[in-house]
């Protein structure tokens, strides 16, 4: 029987139930890793169905949703369908003015800041060790996150996934965490002609890269650690043969860091290496909870039987019908960065362009701010580069640096050099200071129609 309970909008616990839905049907619930979460059903108009409003609270196998549209289909008879968002979701509806910049801290740190003073719970080690998992950064990763106005926590945790690079979302009502990842493996082997029906499986090469060019900061290429060569093919080359492609690791800045980053790219021990074809698979399970008395949930990994081959992949979205099992769907694969996946790119680049733009479309200088790297924002061209956004501002060319003004140890400095690399003096090298006044020590000079002052008073020189 279904057992769908109804609550009020503000009833965040869910302690005095409205009514017991139990003649909702077609109760369905979607998850998709670091993605949407959420339940659809259709009830009848009736007394009870009456009762269902938008923005209303209802619970299904434990979990929390809150109803977000209601449309009411007359055909013969009054049916409601029911769409309802996780209650995590709510964390988009809570408005941060600033966060602030969280330079080399840990993205719990960033988290907690984000998700204090709300109705959710960020999990700590003990906990999330409790439940088999661990935080995101529990190897000691840091980040740096740059301050972020008008935004709200839900932002603020995919803004955090995006800087770590890795990292999913862990829900359970409200308590939540961001861990290395969810899911376990239960060894679960799925037969395609046995355990699943409706089956497509798809085998996509489209981003594989079996000749890999890695670059780190300021674009530093591995020749000096690999016999000049700037690039590392992968054991597969001969089967599938050269497909190049880069990959940027800008915050590594040693040669045999990076090295060693791009040949875990096509370790046979990394799901995600990138010199074999993605296999995503979908269908429907037969019967999931019993499923060899094992149950499978969002994120885990499953061994796929296809004729001879054995395909090891994780659980990427579920729709689960909790009161019709036999008719559970399953993703098994990798995240596939669709359409949606690019409209939803797109438009965080708008947001963040209009932060830091006018109407006019030039850049608003108030967004200049926060932290900057201590070497500042080098701005290159063919002819030389120019350093901004720091305690010294220099300016080179193809002979060198050929100015410098700022801060040196405590020091102001103003230093022009020649081609050679000396510094130039006042008279050397044909420089000249067009100035209407120099100080020296407590005496001003000045120049006037063709003569010197010294404190307003005449030089006279003779001819």
């Amino acid at each position: 029987m279904t057992m769908l309970e109804l609550y009020d909008w503000n009833d965040a616990l869910c302690q005095n139930c409205i009514a017991m839905l139990q003649d909702a049907a077609e109760v369905k619930i979607s998850r998709e890793i670091n993605g949407a979460y959420s339940i659809e059903f259709t009830y009848p108009f009736n007394q009870k169905g009456s009762k269902i409003h938008e923005n209303m609270l209802v619970r299904c196998i434990g979990q929390i949703f809150r109803i977000m549209r209601v449309s009411r289909e007359t055909d013969g008879k009054d049916i409601l369908k029911v769409f309802g968002s996780h209650i995590f979701e709510d964390s988009k509806a809570i408005h941060l003015q600033n966060v602030p910049d969280f330079i080399g801290q840990p993205p719990y740190e960033v988290l907690k800041y984000a998700f204090s003073g709300t109705q959710f719970t960020l999990l700590g080690d003990s906990e999330l060790e409790a439940l088999g998992m661990v935080r995101v950064d529990y190897d000691g990763l840091l980040i740096d996150f740059f301050s972020a106005d008008k935004t709200t926590p839900y932002e603020v945790m995919q803004t955090v996934i995006e800087n770590c690079g890795k990292g999913e979302i862990y829900i359970d009502n409200y308590n939540i965490a961001l861990v290395e990842r969810i899911g376990t493996d239960r060894g679960v082997r799925l037969e395609l002609k046995r355990n699943m029906q409706n089956v497509t499986v798809e085998r996509d090469m489209t981003d594989m890269i079996t000749r890999l060019y890695p670059y780190g900061y300021e674009d530093m290429h591995i020749g000096s650690v690999n016999s000049g060569i700037q690039y590392i093919d992968s054991p597969n080359i001969e089967k599938y043969g050269i497909r190049e492609g880069f990959k940027d690791y800008s915050d590594y800045k040693n040669p045999e860091d990076i090295l060693s980053r791009a040949v875990w790219e096509f370790d046979m021990q990394n799901k995600e290496r990138i010199d074999v074809p993605s296999v995503n698979i979908s269908g429907t399970i037969i019967n999931m909870p019993g499923l060899f008395g094992k149950e499978i949930n969002l994120g885990d990994n499953v061994i796929v039987v296809d004729k001879e081959d054995e395909i090891s992949e994780r659980i990427i979205s579920l729709e689960q019908y909790p009161y019709e099992p036999k008719q559970d769907s399953v993703s098994i694969g990798r995240v596939k960065k669709d359409l949606y996946f690019y409209l939803d790119q797109m438009g965080k680049s708008g947001r963040s362009y209009n932060k830091v733009s006018t109407i006019s479309g030039k850049v608003n200088a108030c967004a200049i701010s926060g932290v900057v790297p201590a070497d500042g924002v080098k701005v290159k061209d063919s002819s030389g580069s120019v350093s901004i956004l720091t305690d010294m501002i220099s300016m080179s060319d193809s002979s060198g640096v050929r100015f410098r003004c700022g801060l040196s140890g405590g020091s102001f400095v103003f230093e022009l050099y020649s081609p050679g690399g000396s510094a130039l003096s006042m008279g050397a090298g044909g420089l000249k200071a067009a100035v209407s006044t120099i100080n020296i020590g407590s005496e001003a000079v000045t120049a006037s129609g063709g003569s010197l002052y010294i404190n307003g008073k005449k030089i006279l020189t003779e001819g």
